[in-house]
């Protein structure tokens, strides 16, 4: 009576880390939307006017932070992240589901440790203010911010994708998953 209960909590919270990696997906198509815009618009300035937008440069530098760094969770969530697998691919599955969920652990921990050490650097920005100089002054915090959420959001999304490694490995037919990209937006 347990499983099916544990299930549907298993279900729930890995819904939950979806949601989280699509919204901040979908953030960092806006960011860049809004980055495609702002060029545009410094590019007719400039050709009209012979001026550029003042700190659309600047501006560009953090918002291509966010939207890498909001985007990578997603990236993770899709499969999509680049990975080699020639030796796998002539192992034994259990063999490698077993080195596949290793290298997941591997990149739990190093993820664990950026977003503690990106955390505390993105607190520092806020608190002195930190800006990037230019034309205009762009303050540094809200990139900074965004590399510690993204990386935390991608801890997330890589915790079912160690899971599911792991119970490939002991399953009683173990299986080796290529990609498991997902077909859902």
């Amino acid at each position: 009576m347990t499983e099916p209960t544990t299930q549907v909590r298993e279900g729930v919270l890995r819904r939950s880390i979806h949601v989280i990696s699509r919204t901040f997906g979908i953030i960092a198509v806006l960011v860049i939307v809004f980055m495609m815009v702002a060029t545009v618009a410094d590019v007719a300035r400039r050709y009209f006017t012979g001026a550029p937008i003042p700190g659309v440069t600047e501006a560009g530098e953090v918002l291509m932070v966010m939207a890498v760094f909001l985007g990578i969770a997603f990236t993770e969530y899709r499969g999509a992240h680049v990975r080699v697998t020639l030796v796998l691919e002539k192992l034994p599955p259990r063999v490698a589901a077993i080195i596949n969920s290793l290298a997941m652990l591997v990149v739990l921990l190093l993820l664990a440790w950026m977003v503690w050490v990106t955390t505390g650097r993105a607190l520092e920005s806020i608190e002195v203010d930190e800006v990037r100089f230019g034309l205009v002054k762009i303050p540094v915090w809200p990139g900074r911010i965004a590399i510690a959420v993204g990386l935390a959001a991608y801890f997330l999304e890589a915790i079912p994708r160690l899971y599911d490694s792991v119970r490939q490995a002991f399953a009683k037919e173990p299986t080796f998953v290529v990609s498991s990209a997902s077909s859902d937006y």
